[in-house]
Protein backbone atom coordinates (compact mmCIF):
# COMPACT_ATOMS: atom_id res chain seq x y z
CA UNK A 1 0.00 0.00 0.00
CA UNK A 2 2.29 2.53 -1.03
CA UNK A 3 1.42 6.46 -0.64
CA UNK A 4 2.32 9.99 -1.71
CA UNK A 5 0.89 13.30 -0.98
CA UNK A 6 -0.89 14.45 -3.91
CA UNK A 7 -4.31 16.39 -3.05
CA UNK A 8 -6.47 17.22 -5.73
CA UNK A 9 -7.29 21.17 -6.47
CA UNK A 10 -10.22 20.89 -8.45
CA UNK A 11 -11.71 23.66 -11.03
CA UNK A 12 -13.64 25.68 -8.53
CA UNK A 13 -10.56 25.83 -6.01
CA UNK A 14 -8.15 26.61 -9.22
CA UNK A 15 -10.72 29.42 -10.08
CA UNK A 16 -10.69 30.67 -6.17
CA UNK A 17 -7.00 31.01 -6.55
CA UNK A 18 -6.80 33.02 -9.76
CA UNK A 19 -9.11 35.26 -8.82
CA UNK A 20 -7.38 35.86 -5.28
CA UNK A 21 -10.60 34.51 -3.26
CA UNK A 22 -10.13 32.73 -0.12
CA UNK A 23 -9.55 29.17 0.15
CA UNK A 24 -9.93 26.22 3.13
CA UNK A 25 -7.22 23.93 3.13
CA UNK A 26 -7.37 20.75 5.30
CA UNK A 27 -4.07 19.59 6.02
CA UNK A 28 -2.40 18.37 9.32
CA UNK A 29 -0.81 20.80 11.29
CA UNK A 30 3.20 20.13 9.63
CA UNK A 31 5.11 21.97 7.13
CA UNK A 32 5.34 19.59 4.74
CA UNK A 33 1.85 19.57 4.22
CA UNK A 34 1.65 22.95 3.08
CA UNK A 35 3.93 22.37 0.20
CA UNK A 36 1.22 22.11 -2.30
CA UNK A 37 -0.94 24.80 -0.94
CA UNK A 38 2.35 26.98 -1.62
CA UNK A 39 3.01 25.52 -5.06
CA UNK A 40 -0.41 27.25 -6.07
CA UNK A 41 0.73 30.78 -4.35
CA UNK A 42 0.94 33.41 -7.09
CA UNK A 43 4.36 34.62 -6.69
CA UNK A 44 4.45 38.40 -6.59
CA UNK A 45 5.21 40.47 -9.89
CA UNK A 46 8.22 42.97 -8.21
CA UNK A 47 10.48 42.06 -5.78
CA UNK A 48 10.03 42.00 -1.48
CA UNK A 49 7.35 40.50 0.39
CA UNK A 50 4.81 39.10 -0.84
CA UNK A 51 3.31 36.39 0.63
CA UNK A 52 2.66 36.02 4.93
CA UNK A 53 2.63 33.04 7.15
CA UNK A 54 1.40 33.25 9.98
CA UNK A 55 1.69 30.10 12.71
CA UNK A 56 0.88 29.56 15.84
CA UNK A 57 3.68 28.85 17.64
CA UNK A 58 7.56 29.65 17.07
CA UNK A 59 8.13 26.30 17.03
CA UNK A 60 5.72 25.65 13.73
CA UNK A 61 8.14 28.86 12.55
CA UNK A 62 11.25 26.88 11.56
CA UNK A 63 9.08 23.47 10.39
CA UNK A 64 7.15 25.78 7.67
CA UNK A 65 9.93 28.08 6.49
CA UNK A 66 12.18 24.96 5.87
CA UNK A 67 9.20 22.98 3.95
CA UNK A 68 8.71 26.18 1.67
CA UNK A 69 12.00 26.95 1.42
CA UNK A 70 11.46 24.24 -1.33
CA UNK A 71 9.39 26.52 -3.42
CA UNK A 72 11.42 28.62 -6.05
CA UNK A 73 8.58 30.66 -6.40
CA UNK A 74 8.40 31.85 -2.63
CA UNK A 75 12.12 31.95 -2.24
CA UNK A 76 13.55 34.05 -0.01
CA UNK A 77 11.60 32.68 2.57
CA UNK A 78 12.55 33.86 6.22
CA UNK A 79 11.29 32.46 8.92
CA UNK A 80 11.30 34.78 12.27
CA UNK A 81 14.17 33.99 14.85
CA UNK A 82 14.58 38.16 15.76
CA UNK A 83 12.14 41.02 15.51
CA UNK A 84 15.26 43.22 15.00
CA UNK A 85 17.13 40.80 11.89
CA UNK A 86 13.53 40.31 10.29
CA UNK A 87 13.42 44.12 10.27
CA UNK A 88 16.40 44.87 8.78
CA UNK A 89 15.94 42.07 6.50
CA UNK A 90 12.65 43.54 5.70
CA UNK A 91 13.77 46.90 5.51
CA UNK A 92 16.23 46.04 2.81
CA UNK A 93 13.82 44.27 0.70
CA UNK A 94 15.25 40.70 1.22
CA UNK A 95 12.32 38.51 2.17
CA UNK A 96 9.74 36.99 -0.37
CA UNK A 97 8.03 35.02 2.31
CA UNK A 98 7.33 35.62 5.75
CA UNK A 99 6.66 33.25 8.70
CA UNK A 100 5.75 34.21 11.59
CA UNK A 101 3.68 34.17 15.03
CA UNK A 102 0.47 36.51 15.03
CA UNK A 103 2.08 38.43 18.08
CA UNK A 104 5.52 38.80 16.14
CA UNK A 105 3.69 39.98 12.93
CA UNK A 106 2.22 42.60 14.95
CA UNK A 107 5.14 43.39 16.69
CA UNK A 108 6.73 44.31 13.41
CA UNK A 109 3.83 46.09 12.15
CA UNK A 110 3.76 48.46 14.96
CA UNK A 111 7.34 49.35 14.34
CA UNK A 112 6.72 50.14 10.73
CA UNK A 113 8.57 47.54 9.38
CA UNK A 114 5.97 44.98 8.23
CA UNK A 115 3.53 47.04 6.20
CA UNK A 116 0.40 44.78 6.41
CA UNK A 117 -1.44 46.63 4.28
CA UNK A 118 0.82 45.82 1.16
CA UNK A 119 0.86 41.67 1.68
CA UNK A 120 -0.73 39.74 -1.25
CA UNK A 121 -1.32 36.44 -0.09
CA UNK A 122 -1.91 35.73 3.51
CA UNK A 123 -1.98 31.99 4.47
CA UNK A 124 -2.99 31.97 8.25
CA UNK A 125 -2.53 28.44 9.19
CA UNK A 126 -3.88 25.82 11.90
CA UNK A 127 -6.45 29.13 13.18
CA UNK A 128 -7.26 26.70 15.78
CA UNK A 129 -4.00 26.61 17.59
CA UNK A 130 -3.90 30.39 17.35
CA UNK A 131 -7.54 30.53 19.28
CA UNK A 132 -6.35 28.32 21.90
CA UNK A 133 -3.40 30.36 22.32
CA UNK A 134 -5.00 33.46 22.82
CA UNK A 135 -4.20 34.82 20.02
CA UNK A 136 -7.60 35.97 18.22
CA UNK A 137 -7.23 39.57 19.13
CA UNK A 138 -4.05 39.57 17.27
CA UNK A 139 -5.48 37.63 14.05
CA UNK A 140 -8.20 40.28 13.71
CA UNK A 141 -5.63 42.97 13.87
CA UNK A 142 -3.74 41.75 11.32
CA UNK A 143 -6.68 41.06 9.36
CA UNK A 144 -8.41 44.09 9.43
CA UNK A 145 -4.65 45.34 8.26
CA UNK A 146 -4.88 43.14 5.44
CA UNK A 147 -8.10 43.67 3.62
CA UNK A 148 -6.85 43.42 -0.08
CA UNK A 149 -4.99 40.43 0.68
CA UNK A 150 -6.20 36.83 -0.44
CA UNK A 151 -6.93 34.79 2.56
CA UNK A 152 -5.71 31.03 2.18
CA UNK A 153 -6.83 28.88 5.37
CA UNK A 154 -4.78 25.92 6.61
CA UNK A 155 -6.59 24.28 9.50
CA UNK A 156 -6.27 20.47 10.86
CA UNK A 157 -10.02 20.17 11.29
CA UNK A 158 -12.23 22.34 8.69
CA UNK A 159 -15.31 22.23 11.96
CA UNK A 160 -12.76 22.87 14.58
CA UNK A 161 -14.35 23.59 18.02
CA UNK A 162 -15.19 26.81 18.55
CA UNK A 163 -13.64 28.35 15.21
CA UNK A 164 -17.09 28.62 13.03
CA UNK A 165 -17.71 31.87 13.22
CA UNK A 166 -13.95 32.72 12.59
CA UNK A 167 -13.36 30.63 9.40
CA UNK A 168 -16.78 32.61 8.88
CA UNK A 169 -15.73 35.74 8.74
CA UNK A 170 -12.28 35.57 7.16
CA UNK A 171 -13.07 32.66 4.67
CA UNK A 172 -17.29 32.84 4.04
CA UNK A 173 -18.40 30.02 1.47
CA UNK A 174 -14.62 29.41 0.63
CA UNK A 175 -14.02 26.10 -0.98
CA UNK A 176 -12.57 23.38 1.11
CA UNK A 177 -9.87 21.45 -0.50
CA UNK A 178 -9.84 17.46 1.52
CA UNK A 179 -6.04 17.67 0.96
CA UNK A 180 -5.72 15.55 4.48
CA UNK A 181 -9.11 14.89 6.32
CA UNK A 182 -9.41 13.39 10.07
CA UNK A 183 -10.96 10.14 10.68
CA UNK A 184 -14.55 10.36 11.87
CA UNK A 185 -13.65 8.27 15.34
CA UNK A 186 -9.93 7.26 15.95
CA UNK A 187 -9.35 4.09 14.78
CA UNK A 188 -6.91 1.41 16.47
CA UNK A 189 -3.71 2.01 14.88
CA UNK A 190 -0.98 0.96 16.30
CA UNK A 191 2.24 3.34 16.67
CA UNK A 192 4.44 4.93 18.99
CA UNK A 193 5.67 8.30 18.91
CA UNK A 194 8.61 10.38 20.71
CA UNK A 195 8.24 13.98 21.39
CA UNK A 196 11.06 16.11 19.47
CA UNK A 197 11.90 19.04 17.78
CA UNK A 198 13.16 19.70 14.41
CA UNK A 199 17.17 20.04 14.96
CA UNK A 200 17.16 16.72 16.81
CA UNK A 201 15.33 14.28 14.61
CA UNK A 202 18.18 12.43 13.51
CA UNK A 203 19.96 11.80 16.84
CA UNK A 204 16.29 10.83 18.69
CA UNK A 205 15.89 8.72 15.72
CA UNK A 206 19.44 7.08 15.91
CA UNK A 207 18.72 6.49 20.13
CA UNK A 208 14.96 4.86 18.94
CA UNK A 209 17.08 2.32 16.50
CA UNK A 210 19.82 1.15 19.55
CA UNK A 211 16.57 0.88 21.63
CA UNK A 212 14.31 -1.00 19.05
CA UNK A 213 17.31 -2.25 17.46
CA UNK A 214 15.63 -4.18 13.95
CA UNK A 215 17.35 -6.27 11.23
CA UNK A 216 16.41 -3.14 8.76
CA UNK A 217 14.42 0.20 9.03
CA UNK A 218 13.06 2.81 6.97
CA UNK A 219 12.88 6.53 8.12
CA UNK A 220 9.98 8.08 6.29
CA UNK A 221 10.54 11.57 5.25
CA UNK A 222 7.37 13.16 3.55
CA UNK A 223 9.01 15.97 1.99
CA UNK A 224 11.68 15.00 -0.28
CA UNK A 225 13.81 18.12 -0.23
CA UNK A 226 14.53 17.75 2.92
CA UNK A 227 16.31 14.68 2.98
CA UNK A 228 19.50 15.72 4.10
CA UNK A 229 18.75 15.95 8.18
CA UNK A 230 18.49 12.26 8.00
CA UNK A 231 22.20 12.04 6.73
CA UNK A 232 23.77 10.85 9.73
CA UNK A 233 20.93 8.31 9.95
CA UNK A 234 21.67 7.29 6.61
CA UNK A 235 25.15 6.17 7.36
CA UNK A 236 23.53 2.68 8.87
CA UNK A 237 23.72 0.33 6.24
CA UNK A 238 20.31 -1.04 7.60
CA UNK A 239 18.40 1.77 7.43
CA UNK A 240 16.97 3.42 3.91
CA UNK A 241 15.32 7.12 3.84
CA UNK A 242 12.63 7.33 1.74
CA UNK A 243 10.07 9.90 0.52
CA UNK A 244 7.64 7.68 -0.69
CA UNK A 245 6.11 4.96 1.50
CA UNK A 246 7.27 1.15 0.24
CA UNK A 247 5.09 -1.20 -0.70
CA UNK A 248 7.33 -4.26 0.82
CA UNK A 249 7.24 -5.34 4.32
CA UNK A 250 9.55 -3.79 7.02
CA UNK A 251 10.30 -4.26 10.45
CA UNK A 252 10.73 -0.45 11.52
CA UNK A 253 9.19 2.88 9.90
CA UNK A 254 10.11 5.90 11.65
CA UNK A 255 8.01 8.54 10.44
CA UNK A 256 10.06 11.53 10.56
CA UNK A 257 7.39 13.94 10.75
CA UNK A 258 3.38 14.26 11.72
CA UNK A 259 1.79 11.98 9.03
CA UNK A 260 -2.28 12.34 7.96
CA UNK A 261 -4.05 9.67 8.20
CA UNK A 262 -3.65 8.12 5.40
CA UNK A 263 -0.32 8.18 5.31
CA UNK A 264 -0.08 6.15 8.47
CA UNK A 265 -2.54 3.49 7.33
CA UNK A 266 0.25 2.97 4.35
CA UNK A 267 2.86 3.37 7.35
CA UNK A 268 0.96 0.46 9.53
CA UNK A 269 0.66 -1.67 6.58
CA UNK A 270 4.26 -1.68 5.61
CA UNK A 271 5.77 -2.34 9.01
CA UNK A 272 5.22 -4.34 12.10
CA UNK A 273 6.28 -1.50 14.21
CA UNK A 274 5.72 2.43 13.54
CA UNK A 275 7.46 5.16 15.38
CA UNK A 276 6.19 8.59 14.96
CA UNK A 277 8.40 11.66 15.49
CA UNK A 278 6.09 14.80 16.35
CA UNK A 279 6.58 17.87 18.60
CA UNK A 280 4.60 19.06 21.77
CA UNK A 281 1.76 20.56 19.42
CA UNK A 282 0.82 17.72 17.36
CA UNK A 283 0.21 15.18 19.99
CA UNK A 284 -3.27 16.03 19.82
CA UNK A 285 -3.89 15.88 16.20
CA UNK A 286 -1.75 11.97 16.43
CA UNK A 287 -4.13 10.75 19.03
CA UNK A 288 -7.02 11.36 16.50
CA UNK A 289 -5.11 9.38 14.10
CA UNK A 290 -4.87 6.56 16.34
CA UNK A 291 -6.50 5.48 19.92
CA UNK A 292 -4.14 3.29 20.91
CA UNK A 293 -0.98 5.69 20.15
CA UNK A 294 1.58 5.31 23.23
CA UNK A 295 5.09 6.81 23.83
CA UNK A 296 8.24 5.47 23.52
CA UNK A 297 10.68 6.40 25.91
CA UNK A 298 13.88 6.97 24.69
CA UNK A 299 16.95 8.74 26.74
CA UNK A 300 20.00 9.40 24.68
CA UNK A 301 23.08 10.15 25.96
CA UNK A 302 22.90 14.02 24.82
CA UNK A 303 19.56 14.04 26.11
CA UNK A 304 21.03 14.02 29.67
CA UNK A 305 23.84 16.57 28.55
CA UNK A 306 20.91 19.15 27.66
CA UNK A 307 18.59 18.44 30.34
CA UNK A 308 21.93 19.31 32.53
CA UNK A 309 22.41 22.29 30.87
CA UNK A 310 19.47 23.44 30.89
CA UNK A 311 19.02 23.24 34.98
CA UNK A 312 22.52 24.78 35.15
CA UNK A 313 20.95 27.78 33.38
CA UNK A 314 18.31 27.97 35.00
CA UNK A 315 20.07 28.17 38.25
CA UNK A 316 22.15 30.62 37.35
CA UNK A 317 19.46 32.83 36.11
CA UNK A 318 17.81 33.16 39.41
CA UNK A 319 21.01 33.64 41.12
CA UNK A 320 21.32 36.63 38.50
CA UNK A 321 18.06 37.48 39.57
CA UNK A 322 18.68 37.75 42.99
CA UNK A 323 21.45 39.87 42.29
CA UNK A 324 23.77 40.98 45.25
CA UNK A 325 27.11 39.77 43.54
CA UNK A 326 29.29 42.63 44.82
CA UNK A 327 31.48 40.17 46.60
CA UNK A 328 32.26 37.83 43.57
CA UNK A 329 32.72 40.50 41.35
CA UNK A 330 35.13 42.27 43.62
CA UNK A 331 36.71 38.65 43.57
CA UNK A 332 36.95 38.69 40.00
CA UNK A 333 37.35 42.27 38.93
CA UNK A 334 41.46 41.81 38.11
CA UNK A 335 40.57 38.78 35.90
CA UNK A 336 37.83 40.70 33.68
CA UNK A 337 41.52 43.05 32.71
CA UNK A 338 43.52 39.73 31.90
CA UNK A 339 40.71 37.64 30.13
CA UNK A 340 37.31 37.91 28.32
CA UNK A 341 34.50 37.81 30.73
CA UNK A 342 33.03 34.93 28.81
CA UNK A 343 35.99 32.77 29.42
CA UNK A 344 36.24 33.66 32.68
CA UNK A 345 32.85 32.49 33.65
CA UNK A 346 33.15 29.65 31.72
CA UNK A 347 36.62 28.63 33.87
CA UNK A 348 34.79 29.39 37.20
CA UNK A 349 31.38 27.33 36.07
CA UNK A 350 34.05 24.35 35.43
CA UNK A 351 36.21 24.62 38.73
CA UNK A 352 32.98 24.26 41.12
CA UNK A 353 31.12 22.02 38.61
CA UNK A 354 30.53 18.29 40.41
CA UNK A 355 29.52 15.25 38.94
CA UNK A 356 25.86 14.56 39.54
CA UNK A 357 24.76 12.12 41.20
CA UNK A 358 23.00 9.29 39.52
CA UNK A 359 19.15 9.72 39.46
CA UNK A 360 17.26 6.75 40.84
CA UNK A 361 15.87 4.95 38.99
CA UNK A 362 11.63 5.44 38.20
CA UNK A 363 10.87 1.84 39.41
CA UNK A 364 12.97 2.25 43.09
CA UNK A 365 12.56 6.17 43.35
CA UNK A 366 9.68 7.52 45.26
CA UNK A 367 6.99 9.57 43.89
CA UNK A 368 4.93 12.37 43.98
CA UNK A 369 1.94 13.61 42.82
CA UNK A 370 1.02 17.27 41.88
CA UNK A 371 -2.21 18.92 40.86
CA UNK A 372 -2.20 21.41 37.58
CA UNK A 373 -4.99 23.28 36.80
CA UNK A 374 -5.97 22.86 33.31
CA UNK A 375 -6.97 20.24 31.49
CA UNK A 376 -9.17 18.65 28.43
CA UNK A 377 -11.41 21.61 28.55
CA UNK A 378 -8.28 23.79 28.16
CA UNK A 379 -7.11 21.61 25.37
CA UNK A 380 -4.02 20.77 27.43
CA UNK A 381 -2.23 17.82 25.95
CA UNK A 382 0.29 15.38 27.65
CA UNK A 383 3.10 16.49 25.63
CA UNK A 384 2.82 20.51 26.61
CA UNK A 385 2.95 19.53 30.48
CA UNK A 386 5.90 17.18 29.36
CA UNK A 387 7.38 20.24 27.57
CA UNK A 388 6.93 22.77 30.20
CA UNK A 389 8.85 20.21 33.15
CA UNK A 390 11.78 19.65 30.73
CA UNK A 391 12.41 23.04 29.34
CA UNK A 392 10.68 25.36 32.10
CA UNK A 393 11.31 23.64 35.29
CA UNK A 394 14.78 22.07 33.81
CA UNK A 395 13.55 18.42 35.36
CA UNK A 396 15.10 14.78 33.25
CA UNK A 397 12.45 13.54 31.57
CA UNK A 398 13.27 9.86 33.51
CA UNK A 399 11.49 12.17 37.02
CA UNK A 400 8.42 12.58 35.03
CA UNK A 401 6.03 9.57 35.58
CA UNK A 402 2.18 9.03 34.48
CA UNK A 403 0.01 12.10 33.39
CA UNK A 404 -3.79 11.81 34.14
CA UNK A 405 -5.53 14.02 31.89
CA UNK A 406 -9.10 15.12 33.49
CA UNK A 407 -11.59 17.91 32.25
CA UNK A 408 -10.33 20.27 34.96
CA UNK A 409 -7.12 19.34 36.00
CA UNK A 410 -4.58 16.79 35.69
CA UNK A 411 -2.72 14.59 38.13
CA UNK A 412 1.22 14.50 37.21
CA UNK A 413 3.90 11.74 38.69
CA UNK A 414 6.86 13.50 39.65
CA UNK A 415 10.21 11.79 41.25
CA UNK A 416 9.94 12.56 44.72
CA UNK A 417 13.35 14.36 45.04
CA UNK A 418 12.29 16.58 42.08
CA UNK A 419 8.62 17.53 43.14
CA UNK A 420 9.41 20.86 44.64
CA UNK A 421 10.81 21.90 41.32
CA UNK A 422 8.71 21.00 39.20
CA UNK A 423 5.69 22.66 41.10
CA UNK A 424 7.85 25.75 41.33
CA UNK A 425 8.43 25.24 37.14
CA UNK A 426 5.19 24.73 36.38
CA UNK A 427 3.75 27.44 38.75
CA UNK A 428 3.23 30.51 35.70
CA UNK A 429 3.95 28.67 32.75
CA UNK A 430 1.06 29.10 30.40
CA UNK A 431 -0.23 26.56 28.69
CA UNK A 432 -2.52 26.79 25.57
CA UNK A 433 -3.28 30.15 26.45
CA UNK A 434 -4.08 29.77 30.04
CA UNK A 435 -1.80 30.33 33.05
CA UNK A 436 -1.54 27.44 35.71
CA UNK A 437 -0.31 26.74 38.82
CA UNK A 438 0.70 23.54 40.34
CA UNK A 439 0.34 21.86 43.92
CA UNK A 440 0.88 19.23 45.94
CA UNK A 441 -2.05 16.61 45.72
CA UNK A 442 -3.74 16.11 49.33
CA UNK A 443 -4.38 12.58 49.82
Amino acid sequence: MSWEFAPTFDAAHRAALDAGKPLIYVCPPAGWALVPLGERVAPAAEAGLGTVVLVPEPADVGDVAGALDSLDALRPVHGLTGLARTARFLAAGSIRTLVLTPPDALALARQSVLRLSQVRTLVIAWPEGMHALGQGEALDAILAETPDAQRLIATADERPPDMADLLARIAHRAPVVAAARLPEGAPAVPLRWIGTDGDRRAQVTRAALDVLNPATAVVWEPLAARGSRWTAVARDPAVRVVHVIPDEAVPLIVAGDLPSADALAALSAAARDVVVLVRASQVGYLERLSATARTLRVVAAADVALDRAAGVRRRLRERLAEGRLDGELHTLGALFDEYDPTLVAAAALALIATPAAPAPAPETAGWARLVVTAGRRDGVRAGDLVGALVNEAGLPRNAIGKIDLRDGFTLIEIRADEAERAQRGLTGVSLRGKRVSARPERR
